[in-house]
């Protein structure tokens, strides 16, 4: 989504107009930036991170409690228990493992696609 020729760069771009808050914890910005470093390399991934650690709209989380809601990739649990722990009102992602968590019944969460939130928060 970050790159200009993204279909999904306008969830970029309302991020940096401060349209909605990017809560994240250390766990997920060292996934970010070893994902970043894999597409972009050192300087790119420098001044993303930059961008995310400074911006007003970035709620840096920490997580004290591990609810492994998702067992069939433990390492996904660092996004469900950062939504939890920041109260977030979303979870947006692709993977399929996190939308399954919609069906919990506790702790409740609300799971949507990256292109759900662009088609009703961003359009």
């Amino acid at each position: 989504m970050i790159g200009k020729t993204s279909i999904y760069r306008k969830v970029f771009d309302g991020f940096l107009e401060n349209k909605f808050v990017l809560c994240v914890s250390p766990e997920i910005l060292f996934e970010y930036e070893e994902k970043f470093n894999k597409f972009w390399g050192d300087e790119v991934t420098h001044n993303l991170m930059g961008v995310l650690l400074t911006a007003d709209n970035t709620q840096l989380q920490s997580v004290y409690y591990n609810f492994n809601l998702v067992s069939s990739d433990a390492d996904d649990n660092k996004f469900s228990d950062t939504y939890l722990a920041s109260s977030a009102d979303l979870l947006v992602t692709h993977d399929k493992a996190l939308l399954a968590l919609n069906k919990n019944e506790f702790p409740s969460i609300r799971a949507i696609t990256l292109q759900d939130f662009l088609d009703s928060h961003l359009s």
